[in-house]
């Protein structure tokens, strides 16, 4: 048999045979397509256009035909701060519009008359709503709710963890894009003149190539990649900068999102080129154009020979907490960000390293709580020294010298130390997987806890349940929360006793070692924002258990 011969019957081997689904089977309709009602209904859509803002896309019609999908007669909506405003009038739309046109019943029904389908209750979610995180299908369950439309945020829990029925509307905001382009352009078109001067010969200065990182909210998703394209498709022509734009994601999140606990890492070491030529294929493939590799080439942006890079990120949002989460987590990198709003582009800045500090310290006393007494000696050597070699050998020797539970000296006081863990009930913001780990840490390692649920932490409720005198068996020595990592790093230092996140927490036991938190050298680098990100240790919400490493390392 000929090798032709012999590749041929692999071939045949290989086909696969699909049955051709008839037409219009249920396995063909998309149930997402409105149906002409809907779409078509005129009156919908002009009430729609005059009671919410234009630029604000609440994705009535789609929420509409979910009702009558599901059949839901009482319904709740869920809306942040910001967007509760139009509870009210959202609420009036779809009450009035839902189950508008209904079919005339079967003949043989016979004089049996069907109810009129109709919204019975609608509920408005009263409580604070901060993220994706506070989603609150347990309260609607409890109104009796058999639908809860979520806006305004991402769909961080699954719905198939929900215990009813829910929607995510995002809620996208149109935005000037070319106008944050311009900005862009014409900022380090500025920025350019003053460093070469005005007399100076353009022909002989180098090619400063911006790399630009843009990122943003979930309202802002599509300006986002938008953005970004526009940027990549500047032409340089005789400008000594040129831009050259990706859009980076934190799976499980959309591309470009970012949330206050998780952002990508890494952004400063990854390979920017690599990255730019795979977001170019896809958009030629999305374009159906047949682009050769040649012109997708990034090697040689224009014919200077020299060529000086900067990577920057470029952020759209109206405030600066979720941009706070890319620069702990990309603390070398540039920021910017641009407010759609207000139409302002600024560079933001960020203190890591006063950041980090105050976490070391909340780490140190937490560990000296527990009478970890050899391990912080160790550390404060290292803090005083300057060698990252030593201080990351300092470092592994003082957590394995804490895997016992013997090795843990029992402080002063004839009481045992409690750990506090905090729950929390806001939404789905505890994780009740993150307590089980948390708690079996402990556990393991002698200590005694306390399980409290709080929908918010505050000092002065924490200030009653605790005790600045570890061992005198009267109340919490120190606490670890499961709700927001940010109010551990934004807020922690306000409590009478120390507040970890879960992250930190594994730090104080000694199961992951971070050398960055000990070393003034290191302490410029990035610091772990993947609460919901799937590449997050067992602190993080999507941690596999199967896959869990013995031993890890974070900033090293």
């Amino acid at each position: 048999m000929s090798t032709a011969e012999a590749s041929s019957d692999v071939a045949k081997k290989k086909r696969i045979v699909r049955r051709k689904k008839p037409k219009g089977s249920a396995a063909t309709i998309d149930t997402n397509e409105l149906p002409s009602h809907i779409k078509n209904n005129s009156e919908l859509h002009h009430v729609i256009s005059t009671t919410l803002p234009r630029d604000y896309e609440f994705e009535v019609p789609k929420t509409i035909w979910r009702i009558e999908r599901s059949n839901a007669a009482h319904v709740a909506l869920q809306l942040p701060e910001g967007l509760t405003m139009y509870a009210s009038a959202i609420g009036d739309i779809l009450v009035k519009f839902a189950y508008q046109f209904q079919p005339a019943g079967t003949p043989d029904e016979g004089e049996r008359k069907q109810p009129k389908k109709a919204i019975k209750s609608l509920s408005v979610l009263g409580d604070v709503t901060y993220g994706a995180c506070c989603i609150d299908d347990l309260s609607a369950r409890a109104l009796g709710c058999d639908l809860l439309v979520h806006y305004g945020h991402s769909c961080l829990v699954p719905l198939t963890c929900t215990v009813i029925p829910c929607l995510y509307v995002f809620v996208e905001i149109r935005v000037d894009v070319q106008h944050l382009v311009d900005c862009v352009k014409l900022t380090f078109d500025a920025e350019q003149r003053e460093r070469t001067g005005a007399t100076t010969d353009d022909s002989k200065q180098p090619t400063r190539i911006i790399e630009a990182l843009v990122m943003g909210t979930v309202q802002f998703r599509s300006a986002v990649v938008d953005s970004a394209e526009r940027l990549d498709s500047l032409a340089n022509n005789d400008s000594t900068v040129g831009f050259e734009a990706i859009v980076p994601q934190a799976k499980p999140l959309s591309p470009g999102e970012v949330l206050g606990c998780t952002a990508p890492a890494g952004l400063a070491q990854m390979d920017f080129q690599e990255a730019l030529r795979k977001t170019r294929r896809r958009q030629a493939r999305r374009n159906q154009d047949e682009i050769e590799e040649t012109s997708i080439s990034i090697d040689s942006p224009c014919e200077r020979s020299e060529v000086v890079r900067e990577r920057v990120m470029v952020f759209l949002a109206d405030g600066r907490f979720h941009l706070e989460a890319a620069m702990i987590s990309n603390p070398s990198l540039r920021a910017l960000r641009y407010d759609p709003y207000s139409k302002a582009l600024t560079e933001e800045k960020y203190e890591i390293v006063k950041m980090k500090r105050i976490r070391r310290e909340a780490i140190l006393a937490v560990r000296r709580i527990l009478g970890i007494n050899s391990a912080s000696e160790q550390v404060k050597s290292v803090v005083e020294s300057t060698t990252g070699e030593d201080i990351a050998n300092s470092v592994l020797q003082s957590s394995s010298a804490m895997t016992s539970p013997s090795q843990l000296v029992q402080p002063r006081g004839s009481h045992p130390v409690t750990i506090g863990i905090i729950l929390g009930t806001l939404g789905r913001q505890g994780n009740p997987a993150i307590l089980a780990r948390i708690r079996s840490l402990l556990h393991s390692r002698g200590l005694r806890t306390m399980i409290v649920l709080l929908s918010e932490i505050f000092p002065q409720k924490l200030e009653m349940l605790s005790t600045t005198k570890p061992g005198s068996g009267k109340g919490v020595s120190a606490w670890v929360q499961i709700a927001c990592p940010r109010l551990s790093i934004d807020w922690g230092h306000f409590f009478v006793v120390p507040v970890l996140s879960p992250f930190e927490l594994y730090v104080t036991i000694g199961e992951v070692v971070d050398p960055s938190l000990w070393s003034a050298g290191d302490e410029e680098k990035g610091y772990p924002m993947d609460f919901y990100s799937k590449t997050g240790g067992p602190w993080a919400n999507y941690f596999d258990n199967k896959n869990r490493k013995t031993q890890l390392s974070y900033g090293s």
